[in-house]
């Protein structure tokens, strides 16, 4: 862990909530951090930070942002899949068909032109990398209401393990990581739902009471662990992080 000056991490999402958390993490352990969202994020670092407005589902707009991340720092050693959505929220009879493919479109689309783009770098250099796509507690448990989420989400744990299977011989390590509850905007809209969208509501409304929540600076510590500490790291594709304790 003591090398990560020399290390360049990619974030999509990094305009908010977890992945604006962890591109500030980064950045404060001495990494090169490029951020992309819809509209470019905000990060602070100079030189050794770059922002671009990248829409996930465009696979060349994915494929132009790691060309120029590569031409800004030379390489990248991490790539991080954060972009994702919740809505659409409710039961599925009720459920809006375009909505749902917009969903699926950001959270499975996105997440494959990211994972193929970072595919792709690799294979042009020698040495490995590793790449993280955020997955959810949602990808292996069932909540009604969110039918689109856990779709999504467990469609992104299946598309892991498949690009261990076929890039493990390339040096590549993959981890479909659910980081557990952080207490971002996100979270603000699950509390926000009705019982009859969101029957588990109160469960997340419980989590607020007793600020039962993960920082985005301790899901950074743990995904900065499994990326580059030789301690932690392990083939194992599907992880989910423990919560941080008080």
């Amino acid at each position: 862990m003591n090398d990560l000056i020399d290390r360049v991490a990619v974030i999509t999402g990094a305009s908010r909530g977890l992945g604006a958390g962890l591109a500030g993490a980064f950045c404060a352990h001495g990494l090169a951090v490029a951020g992309c969202a819809r509209t470019a994020p905000a990060l602070v670092g100079g030189a050794r930070t770059l922002s671009s407005a990248v829409d996930v589902t465009d696979a060349g707009a994915v494929d132009a942002f790691c060309a120029k991340v590569v031409d800004h720092f030379g390489r990248i050693d991490l790539w991080i899949n954060n972009a994702g959505l919740l809505e659409p929220i409710g039961p599925v009879a009720e459920l809006d068909p375009a909505a749902v493919a917009k969903h699926l479109d950001v959270n499975i689309n996105g997440v494959f032109n990211g994972s193929r783009a970072f595919i792709r770098h690799l294979r042009t250099r020698e040495g490995g990398g590793v790449l993280i796509n955020i997955s959810s507690g949602a990808a292996r448990s069932a909540y009604a209401g969110w039918a689109a989420y856990c779709a999504g989400k467990a469609a992104v744990d299946r598309l892991s393990e498949c690009i261990a299977l076929e890039e493990r011989a390339h040096g590549l390590r993959v981890h479909s990581v659910a980081p557990g509850i952080i207490d971002t905007d996100m979270q603000a809209l699950i509390r926000d739902c009705d019982r009859e969208r969101f029957p588990m509501v109160d469960k997340f409304l419980d989590l607020k009471a007793r600020d039962a929540f993960s920082t985005p600076e301790f899901i950074a510590e743990r995904l900065l662990e499994l990326a580059f500490d030789p301690a932690a790291a392990t083939e194992e594709v599907l992880i989910s992080l423990p919560r941080e304790r008080s």
